[in-house]
């Protein structure tokens, strides 16, 4: 078996956060101190993404800090709780297709139909789709399992974990995954500024520079891992075994299939900052999850091993 790698060998980390609301649609801060409080926490980009309107604030933008434009639309309800919500952030077309402060209007309700509609709107528009929180949307993966064209599901929300315990959607992207869907997990906060619901859930990507154009290059490469707390170094699969490295955490977990994987347990020690586990060369996929003694993780994007399994 080949060496693969999780991220690439060069570049540098950056923290981002690509979805969060403000007094523009239903947060309740001004966008200028949503902003302030990300720079104070040292993030290093951050997208506003309104609900159907479209924010690009390029004035924001310096050295150590920039701005994703981005937009969050979603359809007519299907019904009172089940709701289908993406949001958009600039693709390999990099022109701007939405002016800032643009609304978007979806259709009214027609069906799966009308969730593939967003997504290839927003395509059209040259923007590239993260699929959203599918627990807090009372969803089942049967609901949105024929939609394609999104490049990441959206694995943890904080700001739905923090309000009702909906914001984990992890075994619905194993799910996919093993369905032979090569779709990334993103970590968020969907912060609205009510709650506690900030800081909570991120990515780290691995990037030469903190540009929009590299940052969204390794997004879209998947050259990134998510996180709620823990930070992962290194991780892929050489000779056979899969491995990572880490920040001290309580257990680390290599989640295969079709095989099992394997959990490693700190146990007495404590914590643990590394593990290996011998794949038997049968896996689909292997990620790895890093788990602190506060129950935060970190997850990375798969590594795909045999595509014709």
């Amino acid at each position: 078996m080949s060496e693969k790698r999780g991220f690439s060998k060069d570049g540098n980390w950056y923290r981002g956060n690509l979805h969060c609301h403000t007094s523009n649609s239903d947060g309740e801060l001004h966008p200028d101190e949503v902003i302030r409080r990300y720079q104070e926490a040292g993030y290093h980009f951050l997208a506003i993404t309104d609900h159907n309107r479209f924010t690009d604030s390029k004035q924001y933008n310096k050295e150590s800090f920039i701005l994703i434009p981005g937009i969050e639309v979603d359809t007519a309800q299907p019904d009172p709780l089940r709701i289908y919500h993406c949001v958009g952030i600039p693709g390999k077309d990099s022109r701007r297709a939405f002016a800032d402060g643009e609304a978007f209007k979806a259709d009214t309700w027609e069906g799966i139909q009308s969730a593939q509609k967003l997504i290839e709107e927003l395509s059209e528009k040259g923007m590239m789709s993260f699929f959203c929180h599918p627990v807090w949307s009372r969803l089942d993966l049967e609901d949105y399992l024929d939609l394609d064209g999104y490049f990441s599901l959206e694995i943890y929300n904080h700001g739905c974990e923090m309000a009702n315990r909906t914001g984990l959607a992890v075994r619905d992207w194993d799910s996919l995954l093993r369905r032979g869907r090569r779709i990334w997990g993103i970590a968020t906060d969907d912060c609205h500024h009510r709650i506690d619901d900030r800081f909570g859930g991120w990515v780290m990507v691995k990037a030469p520079r903190l540009t929009e154009e590299e940052i969204l290059k390794s997004l879209m490469q998947g050259n990134f891992y998510s996180s709620s707390g823990p930070e992962i170094y290194d991780f892929g699969v050489r000779d056979g075994q899969v491995y990572v490295e880490c920040s001290p955490v309580r257990e680390i977990h290599f989640v295969c299939y079709e095989h099992w994987g394997k959990s490693i347990h700190a146990g007495e020690k404590g914590t643990i900052n590394a593990a290996v586990h011998k794949l038997t060369g049968k896996e689909r996929y292997v990620r790895a999850e890093c788990v602190d003694s506060a129950g935060r993780t970190a997850w990375s994007n798969p590594i795909f091993l045999n595509p014709s399994l």
